[in-house]
């Protein structure tokens, strides 16, 4: 599992975390726009309701619900992020490829044109 994914998991997966008390709600920064990237949009965005106020298994249930559909966007957000900066990775590396290419040829090209003056 990537780093990433694992960390993600990892830190919104917890559903230990009912024990504790809720942390206080600060004001969410947020992200400033890229061109091109879809902004991070994954709502209902899960709030812990306190101990007092899960009353049943259904209240349970529901918490839960609510807990993996907000991983389960995060985790595909991340995935179609990743892929997206793969194959930006992998164009860039084939451009670096065809212009070292371009490039010896050239040098190549060079050599032999002096080489050619040289021998007349």
């Amino acid at each position: 599992m990537k780093p990433i994914l694992l960390a993600t998991a990892l830190a919104l997966g917890s559903l230990a975390a009912f024990a504790q008390a809720p942390a206080p709600e600060a004001a969410p920064a947020a992200a400033p726009a890229t061109p091109g990237i879809p902004p991070f949009q994954c709502d209902p965005k899960p709030v812990y309701p306190g101990i007092d106020n899960i009353k049943s298994e259904a209240d349970l249930d529901k918490l839960k619900a609510t807990v993996k559909k907000y991983q389960d966007c995060v985790k595909a957000y991340v995935t179609e992020r990743n892929a997206t900066s793969k194959a930006h990775t992998e164009a860039g590396n084939a451009a670096v490829r065809e212009h070292n290419a371009v490039m010896k040829k050239f040098v190549d090209d060079q050599e032999a044109a002096k080489k050619a003056q040289e021998g007349k």
